[in-house]
């Protein structure tokens, strides 16, 4: 089985990489805002808004993958989202507490034990698009991807350095580490996330590379994805709020691909009253493991 996954590969009969046309995107908005406004959840607290939801659906419509397994459900709107990008397609949808779920499909397969322990044996990982918006470690999500045989995923949480809570791709990309459990500086002086520092990281400290929320700054973690990064592009907002989602100004490490849109009123059929957060999710493509590797 492994040695023809290799050779569909090569013959090219699999999806190529999500490359971003910025014209044919601009093009697209105004078909979003129209299917946008028939979304089952108006307020999905806590999940992708606007800006996110944009992005998923036209990387999905770009690809057309067969497969599209979801990992973190919370609400449903992500899966709703999923099924009008690509209405063919499998969906396998992941999350350990289905009882937060509002959406549920029919159609769906939904599954409560993690990405990294379900057995793929009888998918088409060559052509499916993972959609991780589980808040896990972000190198390890690609370690597991390589082993299953997945090649395409969407990020959906992507902090930038400095902010959130597990190592995102941008902190991996940058070496940054993730050296605590929450780092942005306005959790660091809630009472419970000061709390968990106290109590909770110095456990984590000592239980070392065991446990993957806390991770030092790592060259090496940076040249491993280099080596299999086939590629990676940050989607652009479709239009930027003023202020970051911390609260700041989109400068220094905050610093954001140029959004679609300059502003809100130069928006084609966009509501007034939008979720506009923002957090840099991006498209990965990682590369064919070689064939020597797959012969042995």
């Amino acid at each position: 089985m492994l040695r023809q996954r290799h050779e569909i590969d090569e013959i090219g009969e699999t999806m190529r990489p999500f490359s971003l046309e910025r014209d044919r995107a601009r093009a697209s908005v105004l078909e979003f805002c129209e299917l946008y406004r028939s979304r089952p959840i108006a307020r999905n607290n806590l999940g992708m808004g606007f800006n996110h939801c944009f992005a998923a659906w036209f990387i999905l419509r770009a690809m057309r993958p067969k497969v599209v397994v979801e990992s973190g459900v919370w609400r449903g709107q992500s899966t709703w989202l999923i099924e009008q990008a690509v209405p063919d397609a499998e969906v396998i949808a992941i999350d350990p507490v289905p009882a937060a779920r509002i959406y549920t499909s029919p159609r769906v397969r939904y599954e409560t034990s993690d990405f990294s322990r379900l057995d793929w044996s009888q998918t088409d990982v060559a052509n499916a698009v993972v959609f991780f918006d589980d808040h896990q470690n972000a190198y390890e999500r690609l370690k597991d991807m390589l082993w299953l045989g997945f090649r395409h995923a969407i990020f959906e949480d992507n902090y930038p350095c400095g902010e959130g809570d597990f190592y995102s791709l941008r902190h991996l990309r940058a070496g940054f580490g993730h050296p605590h459990i929450q780092m942005s500086p306005a959790s660091a002086t809630a009472p419970r996330e000061r709390l968990k520092r106290w109590m909770v990281e110095p456990l984590l400290r000592r239980l070392g590379p065991a446990q993957k929320m806390i991770v030092p700054p790592s060259r090496a973690d940076r040249a491993n994805l280099a080596r299999h990064l086939a590629a990676y592009q940050e989607f652009p907002a479709v239009v930027l709020a003023e202020r970051n989602n911390w609260g700041g100004s989109w400068a220094g490490a905050y610093e954001a691909v140029p959004p679609l849109f300059e502003s809100q009123a130069d928006v084609p059929g966009i509501e007034t009253d939008l979720d506009l957060s923002y957090c840099y999710i991006a498209y990965v493509g990682l590369g064919s493991v070689s064939g020597d590797i797959m012969a042995a």
